[in-house]
């Protein structure tokens, strides 16, 4: 059983919480689903889909992601980049007013995957977030963690996210391979 995530074939779910900072709303809840299919020994592809709620003035954020990740498996490490493409959808309601707003994005980052033991590994990631409107500002996204696989066919990750500067996640999911 290799140790990591990537080039494996699984399914996940996790919980996280966005700690938004210079900001006076409260934090935001949320849920993400991904699923991880290998298409050969160094590409994979993936999608995630999640839902976010901050209770103030009654915002949700829900996202919808495809990826591609090629990867070269090494014997200690697992450089990679990752390309995606998504789109959020977002919406509050304030004094019975309601705003909604749907962008799609890509992203291009690059990582890596390193075992600590034969079912453990560390990760890290950056990524340059960019929307296709020109006129919306490009974002920094900075990513570490830890994945494990608890047995051949479940395994758990926990990471935290950097926004730049903006917010912090902290995420911690189930992983189930098939």
């Amino acid at each position: 059983m290799d140790a990591g995530f990537i080039g494996q074939r699984y399914a996940g779910v996790s919980l996280f919480i966005e700690d938004l900072r210079h900001q006076n709303i409260s934090n935001g809840n949320g849920t993400e689903i991904n699923a991880n299919i290998p298409l050969t020994s160094f590409l994979d592809a993936g999608v995630r889909a999640s839902y976010e709620k901050f209770n103030d003035y009654s915002i949700s954020d829900r996202r919808f992601i495809g990826s591609l990740i090629g990867y070269a498996d090494l014997d200690t490490w697992k450089p990679f980049m990752e390309l995606s493409v998504g789109n959020t959808a977002q919406s509050s309601t304030f004094s019975n007013i309601t705003y909604k707003n749907s962008e799609n994005y890509w992203s291009v980052g690059a990582g890596i995957e390193a075992p600590i033991t034969k079912t453990t590994a560390i990760f890290g990631l950056a990524t340059r977030n960019n929307y296709f409107d020109t006129k919306r500002n490009s974002y920094w996204t900075y990513k570490v963690g830890v994945n494990t696989w608890f047995n051949k066919k479940f395994g758990g990750v926990a990471s935290v996210s950097i926004f730049e500067g903006e917010s912090v996640t902290y995420s911690l999911g189930l992983t189930c391979r098939f």
